[in-house]
């Protein structure tokens, strides 16, 4: 038995400097490298203790007394949740931590949230990383790595300024659950969340970062560390990637076990679990990267749990990124593993054909499953789930739900092609599809979607239907007796409109209005608190209609019943109230009465 390295995925919002941190750490210059300097694919890196050790320095670990027993830490960088989510095993991640980067001056943003969230669902620890505080108002930036000793020369004004800011932190992450607080006044580390500044530019807080992160997973995740050598590996498949020479390869994160050269592995495809055989090793050099390595990957003949390999194998381009990847000895253990595997690929890829809900296609099985638990959480049922491109059948499976319900029926295509003739018949069917990269553009591109058609629905239905108004007639305001009758009403509730008839309140109808004036103008509507001239044919003023009298429009049966249910939302509490009181005056028995 031995102690392996935590592994700690590193995530946030797009350009609150992941990247950067560890670049930073590593003295590499992977961002600069990247295109457009985001993160393009997923990157492993081994951090040694001694690297720890030397940001960390004598003076704060002496304070600390810190006595490491972990040979170091790998970091796992995503240019994504999707990618955060390949990071998986079965029940839950493989991340034994995780360092939530967020930037000081723009505070939680929506990747932030979705963050967050797959950090609650798989349980993962984490700290955050308030990230470029030197971009504060007068921060002066100081030749350390400790953020304690850059504040402890800081003007009182910039101290004041992050604690304003760390504590509005802490009232957001409260807001998800979490108990937060400034590193240096932690009293509990198994109930409150740490949030560390630093600036990835400056150096300044890397050396408390690097501390608490390892510190804490070293403290609280001891019975995780512990390797059994003899076990068989166990690792997720990150990414399934073209190398020149040896063609497609699998890179890998080893989290348990010893992998070696001419090991017998398994791991999912697309028509399920495949056995195949490790035809070379390949791992970085300490500080490198796997994604973007300044030298040449090392030929191993083993790897040791926890790290980051890159595996040749047959089979490798047919591997599906999130898929457990296992090692096995004999027979049995061959039975075993592609038993498992095949399960595992039941409970990501689905179809439920007893549910009315959205069709999602993926490209991998790690991001079905993050994407599948967003979808529930914000309320959007999931009917099937699998990976790969869309295809006919989805939209037809789709386009089958829609005509229950069109905001169930929809596509959700993430990181896949959606082929021309599959939105062509998409369109033809009525079905909306959800084509993105990013996770939380699907849901949130979903959500407006659903809100901007509703609106568009309500405006359409509202143009058609009448709505419930109830006006007062005013007193000495009456500008012709009869033919047509004109007085002067002020509208009490409701939105008063031409053309429906009018009740009186007995539920005697007293005539038709045919138009509305204000200041002499002729409008189309009035809102509550308008004064209004209106022209009604039928009445004779001082008969029917008399000063100060209560009259309500008249809304039909079929439109009262469709504003009590499919639009009582849109409606606000005074005309809901009218619809009640229409259903008393004209004799109606009320909504949902049973005889």
């Amino acid at each position: 038995m031995s102690v392996r390295q935590p592994i700690v995925c590193v995530l946030g919002h797009v350009d609150h400097g992941k990247t950067s941190l560890l670049d930073a750490i590593r003295s590499t210059k992977v961002q600069s490298r990247e295109a457009g300097q985001i993160t393009q694919g997923i990157g492993a890196s081994d951090v040694p203790i001694d690297v720890i050790k030397a940001f960390c320095g004598e003076k704060l670990l002496g304070e600390f007394k810190v006595n490491f027993t972990i040979p170091g830490i790998l970091f796992i960088d995503t240019p994504g949740h999707e990618a955060f989510a390949n990071l998986r095993r079965r029940g839950g991640g493989i991340a034994d931590i995780a360092v939530l980067v967020i930037d000081a001056n723009q505070g939680v943003q929506n990747q932030t949230v979705e963050a967050i969230e797959i950090l609650k669902s798989r349980k993962t620890p984490f700290v955050v990383a308030f990230n470029k505080v030197d971009a504060f108002g007068g921060w002066i930036p100081v030749k350390t790595n400790s953020i304690a000793e850059s504040l402890s020369r800081q003007r009182q004004d910039v101290n004041d300024y992050l604690d304003k800011k760390v504590y509005e932190l802490v009232g957001r992450l409260y807001e998800y659950g979490f108990n937060a607080e400034r590193f240096d006044r932690v009293t509990d580390f198994t109930r409150q969340l740490v949030i560390v500044p630093c600036s990835a530019k400056t150096r300044e807080g890397l050396a408390e970062l690097l501390l608490y992160v390892s510190g804490l997973a070293q403290k609280f995740l001891e019975k995780r560390l512990t390797v059994d050598e003899d076990a068989p590996a166990r690792a997720s498949i990150l990414e399934v990637r073209e190398e020149e020479g040896l063609g497609k390869t699998l890179d890998v994160v080893l989290y348990d076990g010893v992998l070696h050269l001419g090991d017998q592995i398994a791991f999912n495809t697309a028509v399920g679990p495949v056995a195949s055989k490790v035809k070379a090793l390949f791992k970085p050099k300490p500080l490198d990267e796997m994604r973007d390595p300044r030298q040449k990957f090392d030929p191993v003949q083993e790897a040791v749990a926890a790290s980051g390999v890159k595996v040749a194998c047959d089979r490798a381009s047919e591997a599906l990124a999130g898929s457990t990847f296992l090692e096995f000895k004999d027979e049995a253990g061959r039975t075993a593993a592609l038993e498992e595997l095949r399960s595992e690929l039941g409970e990501l890829e689905f179809e439920r054909s007893d549910v009315t809900g959205a069709v999602l296609k993926a490209d991998a099985l790690g991001s079905l499953e993050a994407i599948t638990g967003l979808l529930e959480k914000h309320g959007v049922a999931v009917r099937s789930a699998s990976v790969g491109a869309p295809t006919k059948r989805d939209v037809l499976e789709a386009s089958s739900v829609a005509q229950k319900d069109r905001f169930s029926g929809v596509l959700f295509s993430f990181n896949q092609p959606v082929d021309a003739s599959v939105r062509e018949l998409a369109e033809k069917e009525g079905v909306k599809v959800f084509d993105e990269k990013v996770i939380y553009h699907l849901v949130e591109g979903y959500e407006r979607w659903v809100a901007e058609e509703k609106e568009k629905e309500k405006r359409e239905a509202f143009s058609r239907l009448v709505l419930p108004a109830k006006v007062r007639v005013l007193e000495g305001f009456c500008f012709r007796v009869n033919d047509p009758c004109i007085f002067g009403v002020e509208v009490l509730a409701g939105r008063l409109r031409k053309g429906v008839g009018l009740l009186n309140e007995n539920g005697a109808k007293v005539g038709e209005l045919n138009s509305i004036q204000r200041d002499k103008e002729a409008v189309e509507e009035a809102k509550p608190g308008e004064k209004v001239a209106i022209s009604v044919s039928g009445p004779t003023f001082g008969r029917q209609v008399r000063d100060k009298q209560a009259l309500f429009a008249d809304v039909p049966e079929r439109d009262l019943e469709e504003l009590e249910t499919r639009y009582s939302q849109a409606l606000n509490a005074d005309e809901r109230g009218l619809l009640g009181l229409l259903r008393r005056i004209k004799g109606m028995p009320p909504r949902n009465s049973v005889f």
